[in-house]
């Protein structure tokens, strides 16, 4: 009797032993999983802000502010017209009153030689720009964006931001993984508050 109640002892703790090296190696495999979704998402929501945020300088470009909706941004890039500009180096002579002679001044000569399709230019003829306002694998949630103008050092500068949360990226996931999210993180482009056009993920 003892031998068989050792026996069923034994197998009994090597089915623990079994259960309980599997539970910490699943621990420890864990967040490989995170890492490789978390790494695929933010690949492409950061090519994705990035065409925002060519898209954003483009409409600059032509109206010296940034766009402060999808709305006007998608239909600038669906129909607008880039300007084609050349540039020149040049140099003109003038008097100087106080040196009392001639001085030569550099300067840039522009000259506009016509339009392109900012789509075409941009993107491609077969890009769909209304896809833009989309967070990537998120089945239609939209990236937060907004555009002003501040101040820096008494010139008034345009500026904006696009930005997707962490919440927003992992929102199918976010119980799964919740321990390994960070809460308060997400990928932005540009900013509000100084003259950037970077991503914070650089």
């Amino acid at each position: 009797m003892d031998s068989k109640v050792s026996l069923i002892l034994k197998i009994v703790l090597a089915v623990v032993i079994i259960y309980l090296g599997y539970l910490l190696y699943s621990i420890i495999q864990e967040p490989i999983p995170f890492e490789k979704l978390k790494t695929k998402r933010y690949t492409l929501v950061q090519n994705r802000l990035e065409q925002i945020r060519d898209a954003q300088k483009a409409y600059r470009a032509e109206y010296s502010k940034f766009a402060d909706d999808f709305n006007g941004l998608i239909a600038f890039v669906d129909t607008g017209k880039q300007s084609i500009i050349e540039r020149k180096d040049s140099s003109f002579t003038y008097y100087n009153k106080t040196y009392q002679q001639e001085m030569v001044k550099d300067t840039i000569v522009t000259k506009l030689l016509g339009y392109q399709p900012v789509k075409k230019n941009l993107f491609g003829e077969d890009f769909d720009a209304s896809q833009l306002r989309y967070i990537p694998t998120t089945e239609g949630k939209e990236f937060e964006m907004s555009a002003t103008k501040i101040k820096v050092n008494d010139v008034i500068v345009p500026v904006f931001e696009a930005k997707a949360t962490n919440e927003q990226i992992f929102g199918d996931v976010w119980k799964k993984y919740d321990q390994f999210i960070d809460k308060e993180y997400a990928l932005t482009v540009g900013s509000l508050t100084e003259p950037t056009l970077s991503g914070n993920w650089k």
